[in-house]
């Protein structure tokens, strides 16, 4: 693993806004225009999986880094199940971003386990 030294060092928090990113032009599919709560929710989710690497990464201890990444990958899940009912109900094809999610979960969490591992 290579050395951190600030925060955009980190590929699953790059990943993240990356998908973010995708998730933001998803919520402009106009089948989903009418569903102000969903594309709201959608946005912030995404962003709370990013957000909380970076918080994570601000505070002083592996410890409490993992912490942040667990709630990080609570959010990337949290999506997933957005996903998955944005392709049931609006029949969107949401599978692409959902198997980015799912292999950014994995990450997060083998990342995770790696702190708690060497803290």
């Amino acid at each position: 693993m290579s050395k951190i030294t600030k925060l955009g060092d980190i590929e699953i928090y790059q990943e993240a806004l990356r998908l973010a990113r995708l998730i933001y032009d998803l919520t402009k599919n106009p089948k989903l225009a009418r569903e102000c709560s969903l594309i709201d929710q959608l946005k912030r989710t995404a962003l709370s999986v990013a957000a909380n690497i970076a918080e994570g990464y601000g505070r002083n201890t592996k410890k409490d880094f993992s912490q942040f990444l667990s709630i990080s990958l609570g959010s990337a899940n949290e999506l997933i199940a957005y996903l998955d009912f944005i392709s049931l109900y609006f029949h969107l094809d949401t599978n692409t971003l959902r198997e980015h999610y799912l292999i950014l979960s994995r990450r997060i969490h083998s990342f995770r386990s790696y702190l708690l591992r060497n803290s």
